[in-house]
């Protein structure tokens, strides 16, 4: 039996069992060279009661896989059975080949002495390897649904990012269209922005992870192109506190925070409308807070939107259950959101860096 390709299991699996088998080896050499010579003793503790004995164990994981597992108790009953019986047989037949241990350590004869010790020890040998086999393949069981969980939550974030990805590009064509239609020289620039951004959001957000420092340039980025629709500077402020160097975040789950803020802000009808954007790195996990003016009369941009929020806590959900923070507060003419979740390096912090 190939017990790497029945088990899955690394080598460390097959060293532990040669291991097992090699104890068991020794203990019965040293306990039955008390009572015959030790050139008998190790041929005769290997043919008649180790590899026998072996046999039983792997035969049963077999007979457990095949039988038990399945539901079929007197199948597995009765080949378990025979086992015994014939294993028992084998070693008593064996035993006899070899000379007898000093009658006056037994009382019985010494075929009936290999049977009652046969019988003992294959009934031990069969329990031991049932309650293996039994774990073994509960443990392959859990392994097998973790690996069923995780690519569902693979699939299930997959297409979350998909989700976003058109989201974006909607809401950044709807700028350049703006610019277009009053044939503003910032068009070219604008779509040349788009390029750039979209390239990231193509590729980047594809992968399971990426570096904050190119989320955070990204976000960087989409604040310059959201600018450029504006003839005045608009109130948008983005600061980041903490060594973002070799830190790594999900892709693309920050950016929907910004374009909800952009999307719902009053920039249009508000000349005080701003919008704050705070990122913050602390012990192993990342803070992020936005805040936004708004304007309760338009409800209109909340027709075809609603994606962003709910995306990202779905994907949140899915990959820190318990975890992480989403909170949002509307103060009436303010909109607050708060995210936090942990990271794989929390770094030391750097004074406020703010545009």
């Amino acid at each position: 039996m190939d017990l790497r390709k029945k088990t899955g299991q690394p080598r460390l699996l097959v060293w532990l069992h040669l291991c097992f088998w090699l104890v068991y080896y020794g203990v019965h050499i040293f306990i039955f060279s008390n009572f015959l010579p030790l050139e008998i003793v190790w041929i005769r503790s290997l043919l008649a009661n180790v590899l026998p004995l072996a046999l039983v164990f792997y035969v049963n994981v077999y007979l457990v896989d095949r039988w038990l597992e399945r539901g079929g108790w007197w199948q597995y009953a009765l080949m378990a059975a025979a086992l015994v019986v014939v294993v028992l047989g084998l070693r008593v037949q064996l035993n006899l080949l070899f000379p007898e241990v000093d009658r006056e350590l037994v009382l019985l004869s010494p075929r009936d002495t290999y049977r009652i010790g046969a019988l003992l020890t294959n009934v031990s040998i069969l329990l031991l390897s049932a309650f293996y086999a039994s774990l073994l393949n509960r443990y392959r069981q859990a392994q097998r649904q973790q690996a069923t969980i995780r690519e569902q939550q693979e699939a299930q974030l997959q297409f979350l990012k998909a989700q976003i990805n058109p989201h974006f590009l909607f809401n950044t064509l709807n700028n350049i269209y703006s610019l277009a239609v009053v044939r503003s020289e910032k068009t070219a620039g604008m779509v040349l922005q788009l390029s750039n951004l979209l390239r990231y959001v193509i590729y980047e957000s594809q992968s399971e992870q990426v570096e904050l420092e190119k989320e955070v340039s990204h976000i960087r980025k989409f604040i310059e192109l959201f600018q450029m629709r504006s003839e005045t500077p608009l109130d948008i402020r983005f600061g980041s506190e903490g060594d973002l160097q070799g830190v790594q975040i999900e892709p693309m789950l920050l950016i929907p925070l910004v374009e909800n803020c952009f999307k719902h802000c009053d920039f249009d009808t508000n000349p005080k409308a701003y919008v704050r954007l705070r990122l913050v790195l602390r012990e192993g996990s990342l803070h992020f807070d936005t805040l936004n003016t708004k304007n309760d009369a338009d409800r209109q941009k909340d027709r075809t939107g609603g994606v962003g929020l709910q995306n990202i806590r779905r994907r949140l959900e899915l990959k820190f259950p318990g975890r992480f923070r989403l909170e949002t507060e509307d103060r009436g003419e303010l909109f607050a959101v708060r995210l936090s979740f942990p990271v794989n390096a929390a770094r030391s912090e750097k004074p406020l860096i703010a545009l």
